[in-house]
């Protein structure tokens, strides 16, 4: 059993890392709350990424990508899936601080050219990854 699961984390290393690097982003914007939130306008439409129900998804999505990590199952075309909401929470909030560094009127952010990368990195290895 255990070479087994070394077996697949050898395989599956890029999404096991990228699963907690989801984690990671949901753990930012519980510590931060109303991140994207600015004074005037109150509570805009794209500030709904730092709510606590998106945050929530944000863990499943990241939980589904572990779970696919950890046991490499196969079933109702669970990479294209995992990769397609990888690349939707990912480019969220890439375009989420692309519109923030607008509204304040800024280059681009350090959050925006990382997620920026996660998203190249993720599309990159969808691609040419193996499975």
């Amino acid at each position: 059993m255990d070479r087994k699961l070394y077996e697949h984390y050898k395989k599956n290393q890029f999404w096991l890392w990228t699963s907690i690097e989801t984690y990671a982003i949901a753990i930012v914007f519980i510590i931060q709350v109303n991140f994207f939130d600015l004074k005037p306008p109150a509570h805009t439409v794209l500030g709904f990424l730092d709510d606590p129900v998106s945050i929530f998804l944000i863990a499943v999505i990241g939980t589904f990508a572990l779970t696919y990590s950890i046991w490499d199952f196969h079933w109702f075309y669970a990479r294209p899936i995992m990769i397609g909401c990888l690349v939707f929470v990912w480019m969220s909030f890439f375009l989420e601080f692309l519109v923030h560094d607008m509204e304040l009127g800024s280059l681009i952010s350090p959050g925006a050219a990382l997620t920026g990368g996660v998203i190249c990195r993720i599309v990159s290895y969808a691609f040419t990854g193996d499975d």
